[in-house]
């Protein structure tokens, strides 16, 4: 019998303030694969652009070009505010290998873009290019049953650092079993859809209590690593109104909340504390204080407490002062991981997931 799964997806935000993504008309991008199976096809992503998104042609492969079809046409539209999946395709991927995949517009500003800094399992033409338009979920066809892994949060998660070494690091453990799910936007807070006055602030994105139960109803995860709940303390007071700061009770009941969702669908939790940022600065004020301090101590201490948790802010934190990043893992800005801190952080991560849920065993 056949399966369905998504062997990779990346979330889509909106970006109208970012102008000329495609100003050559032409896109490649390289995913690396963790699956291997016969048959594949590709979603593409029109959630925010206000007309439709038309597609010249998409293919796949670096020697031989395979064109990927949708409805048998290689040209079509995709609609506004919508997503369309490409028929299947008989192309054979192998897990370890990397699938390339060129897509063609003339749309100049695509604004629903997918956004990453590191390039373990995504990665376009260019070493330092973040945004990519189109193509943002792989989906695979085979007869051997997979699971899959998700890593949930904000910029920390969607950079893609810890998360990549994190789920890559399983991938090798178990070979061929693992789709690899990245659930991270950036500036997305647990409590509250985006409100700021930045001008990012149109891709912050939903509450992250409403975004998770909608991703999992989009595909069954097994194994979910959530670590969200520092831009609810970060944003207040620099672009956001400061009483949208939550208290620690209001932070600990989102976090319940993730706990029980995942109860229910029968999902392996790992919650993560939150990170410090001591010295943060956001458009030229100060995004720490002591307040916030307090708050973030308190529901890492309640954190603590829960047989789900990975201690990972102790982990990251300066030993002279642990209300700040430690250097090798602060990327400059007191709040986001550098390149090798990140996939530091990745690495040791898996380890405790090792130990922690059996994922070897």
């Amino acid at each position: 019998m056949m399966t369905v799964t998504t062997a990779w997806r990346q979330m889509v935000a909106n970006f109208p303030n970012l102008s000329l993504q495609n100003m050559t008309g032409s896109q490649t991008i390289q995913v690396w694969q963790s699956l291997s199976a016969p048959r594949i096809r590709l979603e593409l992503a029109n959630d925010f652009g206000k007309r439709s998104l038309p597609i010249t042609s998409i293919q796949v492969g670096s020697d031989t070009l395979i064109p990927a079809t949708w409805h048998s046409q290689m040209s079509f539209l995709v609609p506004a505010h919508q997503r369309c999946w490409t028929d299947w395709l008989d192309y054979p991927v192998t897990a370890g290998e990397w699938l390339t995949i060129t897509i063609r517009s003339p749309e100049k500003q695509p604004v629903t873009l997918t956004q990453t800094l590191d390039q373990t399992l995504f990665k376009g033409s260019k070493p330092t290019q973040q945004y990519f338009w189109g193509v943002d979920a792989i989906q695979v066809e085979r007869t051997t049953p997979t699971k899959t892994i998700m890593c949930f949060g904000d910029s920390l998660t969607n950079q893609g650092y810890y998360a990549g070494s994190l789920m890559q690091a399983l991938a090798l453990a178990q070979p061929d079993q693992w789709g690899l799910i990245n659930g991270g936007i950036s500036g997305n807070r647990l409590l509250r859809t985006g409100h700021s006055t930045s001008e990012w602030v149109a891709s912050f994105g939903p509450a992250g209590i409403e975004r998770l139960p909608q991703l999992l109803a989009q595909q069954p995860v097994d194994v979910l690593v959530a670590m969200a709940g520092l831009n609810d303390l970060l944003q207040p007071g620099v672009g956001t109104p400061l009483d949208e700061l939550p208290t620690a009770a209001d932070l600990i009941a989102g976090l319940q909340h993730i706990q029980r969702l995942a109860a229910q669908k029968a999902i392996t939790l790992t919650l993560l504390t939150i990170t410090p940022f001591k010295g943060a600065v956001v458009d030229h004020l100060p995004a720490w204080s002591p307040a916030k301090e307090q708050i973030r101590q308190a529901v890492n201490t309640y954190l603590r407490t829960q047989p789900v948790t990975i201690d990972l802010a102790s982990y990251v934190a300066d030993s002279m002062d642990n209300c700040r990043l430690a250097a090798q893992f602060d990327c400059g800005d007191a709040t986001h991981f550098s390149a090798a801190g990140g996939h530091q952080l990745g690495q040791w991560l898996w380890q405790q997931l090792q130990q922690k849920l059996s994922l070897t065993s």
